[in-house]
C-alpha cells in the first residue's frame, strides 16, 4: 500500500521530519482520517462481528474527548489505474486460499505434523482479512446516527484526503498510507490513539532531500506506487538517486540509464497525484444527535454497555 520505500528514505535522509507530540497539539483542530486501511486494522485486530463499528467508535469518541473533530473519509470507486494492483492483492489471497484447503486435506502421519499444519493454518487465516460493503455501510450508518461527519471519496480515500487538506478544510490527514504525501498531504498523523501522535511534515521533507513537488511525485512514481507497474530493477535507492541526478523521468529516459516499459505508465500516475477536480463539501462540524436512534443500533449491533454509555457520555 502506497510509496514502495518511502518510509525508509523519510528515516533515512530527513528524520527531524517525523515528530512524536502530545495529543493537546491538536487541540481545536480537524483531522480527516483515511479509512481505506483503518478497517482492515479494526478486523485483524478482533475477530467480533462488530469490530469494525466498535473500533470506529473508539476513534471518534478518543478525537472528540481531546477537542479534535474527526472527518471519516471512505474508499470511492478506485482509478482503472490501480486494476493492477487490485488484481496482485485478489491473486495472493487466491494462492492463500489453495494453500489452506491443501493443509485441511492433508492426513497429518504424526501428532506433531498435525500441530505444524495447524499452526500453518492458523497463520494463514490471519492474513485474510475480509471487509465486505456492509461492514462500510454499517460504518457510515453508525456514523450518521452518532453526528460525527464522514465523506465518500470519489475514488481514493486518501487522495480526498489531501484534497481536503489543500483547501483548508482539515488541518491534519491520518493515514498509513504513504502515497498521502505524493497527493500533497502536507501534515500526516500515523494511525493509532494514544497521547503521543506521530506526524510527518511533507515541506520538511522535500527541504531536507532537496526536492520540489515535481520531483518528488516522480521519485514516487519511479520508486513503485499502486498506479502503475515499476520498471525491473528499479527500486527506491535507485528511484532516489536517479531523481536526485536527472530531476525528472523523462530526463532520465532521454539519458539511456533506463528503457520505457509497455507497462510503466508514469504520466497516468502523474495525472491522478496532481489533478484534483472534486466539487468543495459544506465544513465539517458534528451534528446533532438523537439518542434513543443511537442507542438503538448500538445495542442493535451488540456494543457492551461500557462502550455505549462512554460513547453516549462525549456526544450527548
Amino acid at each position: 500500500m502506497g510509496i514502495r520505500g518511502l518510509n525508509a528514505l523519510i528515516k533515512k535522509y530527513s528524520p527531524d521530519s517525523i515528530t512524536h507530540n502530545e495529543v493537546k497539539k491538536y487541540y481545536g483542530k480537524i483531522v480527516a482520517i483515511d479509512c481505506s486501511i483503518l478497517l482492515y486494522k479494526f478486523k485483524y485486530a478482533c475477530k467480533a462481528e462488530n469490530s469494525h463499528l466498535v473500533g470506529i467508535a473508539n476513534r471518534a469518541k478518543f478525537y472528540v474527548m481531546n477537542g479534535i473533530l474527526p472527518v471519516f473519509i471512505f474508499d470511492g470507486v478506485p482509478p482503472e489505474a490501480k486494476n493492477i494492483t487490485l488484481e496482485k492483492r485478489h491473486a495472493a489471497k487466491q494462492k492463500i486460499y489453495i494453500r489452506l484447503d491443501e493443509l485441511r486435506e492433508k492426513v497429518p502421519e504424526s501428532e506433531e505434523e498435525e500441530n505444524k499444519i495447524n499452526i500453518e493454518i492458523q497463520k494463514l487465516q490471519s492474513q485474510i482479512i475480509i471487509v465486505k460493503k456492509y461492514h462500510v455501510d454499517q460504518c457510515k450508518e453508525f456514523l450518521e446516527k452518532s453526528g460525527i461527519p464522514y465523506c465518500t471519496a470519489p475514488n481514493d480515500a486518501e487522495k480526498y484526503c489531501a484534497f481536503l487538506q489543500k483547501n483548508s478544510l482539515v488541518d491534519y490527514t491520518i493515514t498509513d498510507d504513504s502515497d498521502a504525501l505524493t497527493f500533497g498531504c502536507f501534515n500526516v498523523l500515523k494511525t493509532g490513539i494514544s497521547k503521543q501522535i506521530t506526524e510527518i511534515n511533507l515541506k520538511k521533507l522535500l527541504s531536507d532531500i532537496d526536492m520540489s513537488v515535481d520531483n518528488f511525485i516522480d521519485y514516487c512514481i519511479l520508486s513503485g506506487c499502486d498506479y502503475t507497474e515499476s520498471i525491473p530493477q528499479i527500486g527506491p535507492v535507485t528511484a532516489y538517486n536517479l531523481i536526485k541526478k536527472h530531476g525528472c523521468i523523462e530526463n532520465i529516459l532521454s539519458s539511456g540509464v533506463i528503457k520505457l516499459t509497455d507497462n510503466f505508465d508514469y504520466k497516468t500516475c502523474r495525472n491522478i497525484f496532481t489533478t484534483f477536480d472534486y466539487e468543495l463539501p459544506e465544513p465539517f462540524s458534528i451534528k446533532k444527535t438523537n439518542k434513543e436512534v443511537l442507542l438503538e443500533f448500538m445495542n442493535r449491533h451488540k456494543f457492551r454497555d461500557n462502550v455505549i454509555s462512554k460513547f453516549i457520555k462525549i456526544l450527548i
